[in-house]
């Protein structure tokens, strides 16, 4: 069923408040559209995931006005070494890359989320808290959102475009009917954001590889703190794991001169490979991790989340203006 809606309320209604959400609507509300954010979470913290923003996307906070910021709390890490059997067999190094930014700044997502939020302030929008996408109505110059909020209370958004950054369970993409082909990765990982007694230099990420296949990924979140990543066969049915049974993994992969302690994360987390091709159906768009998702390896997902807003808001802003015909959206 399609209808107009009689009363816009906003150009485009952001779905999720994510890094991809509100890096699209800080890029949207900075060229006077309209913008709207709602979010089913009702505000509280969440599990920090990503922590590596790469140097394209530093180019992107810088043309938005905010690198500084995140400069300023985030911690730099400018390579990568390779090790099997106890030598180093590779190391990469950053210095040589033809960008202003020669690192990975690595901070964690929430405080990447809490920066762009206040971008998204300062621009005079806002953040709805516990509204759930209940459904869509699309037409030819309008869609109509039905939101519910923590009351149970509905409400009615019309909006001229609806693009949905909520995530790898988007509602969005589920009102769509779209296809997220692909299939989980046939292990666990085990993560533990903690301190890390041990020489390796934390301005490196270290990657410790075994000739059975079984390898252990120490990233450095602070000089301090450590993440550290060990692909593990089976399910554990999201059961998190002990510190004592992370440390004896460090002891089995590692090079043996590991103390993990004082842990902020224990957790287990299973991967998927998945993607749609439906970016796009009529004023109804798509972004982010609604679109794709992959394992963390490289730390691609909120990268590239963060340039498919920035693909998009220009050219929304150009449609949503009446400068553009609406297939250059379809790029």
């Amino acid at each position: 069923m399609t209808t107009n809606v009689s009363t816009i309320d906003c150009d485009v209604l952001v779905v999720g408040a994510g890094p991809t959400g509100l890096t699209l609507a800080a890029q949207l509300l900075a060229r006077g559209i309209s913008t709207r954010v709602i979010d089913k979470d009702p505000g509280t913290p969440r599990l920090s995931r990503a922590i590596g923003i790469a140097p394209r996307t530093l180019e992107t906070l810088d043309m938005m006005g905010i690198a500084d910021r995140f400069l300023d709390e985030g911690h730099r890490v400018r390579g990568i070494r390779l090790y099997t059997g106890g030598k180093c067999l590779l190391g990469i190094d950053m210095a040589h890359a033809g960008s202003a930014y020669r690192f990975v700044l690595h901070l964690p997502q929430h405080r990447t989320e809490s920066l762009l939020r206040a971008r998204v302030a300062e621009l005079g929008g806002r953040i709805e808290t516990g509204m759930h996408l209940h459904d869509l109505t699309a037409g030819r110059e309008s869609v109509s959102a039905r939101v519910r909020d923590v009351t149970g209370c509905e409400h009615l958004i019309g909006a001229a475009f609806v693009v949905g950054c909520d995530g790898a369970h988007s509602r969005v993409r589920h009102l769509l009917d779209a296809p997220f082909t692909g299939q989980p990765y046939p292990w666990d990982g085990l993560l533990a954001d903690a301190h890390l007694d041990w020489p390796g230099s934390p301005t490196e990420v270290h990657v410790f590889t075994r000739p059975d296949g079984l390898p252990m990924v120490c990233v450095p979140i602070t000089p301090t703190m450590w993440r550290i990543s060990l692909p593990t066969p089976g399910d554990r049915a999201g059961a998190p794991p002990t510190l004592a049974e992370i440390q004896a993994l460090v002891d089995e992969r590692g090079p043996g001169v590991m103390r993990v302690h004082d842990p902020e994360t224990l957790a287990t987390f299973r991967c998927q490979v998945r993607s749609t091709s439906v970016y796009r159906r009529g004023r109804i768009l798509l972004a982010g991790d609604a679109v794709h998702i992959h394992s963390p390896a490289g730390g691609q997902g909120m990268n590239t989340g963060i340039l498919d807003a920035t693909n998009l808001a220009w050219k929304l802003n150009l449609v949503a203006s009446g400068r553009a015909p609406e297939s250059l959206l379809d790029s």
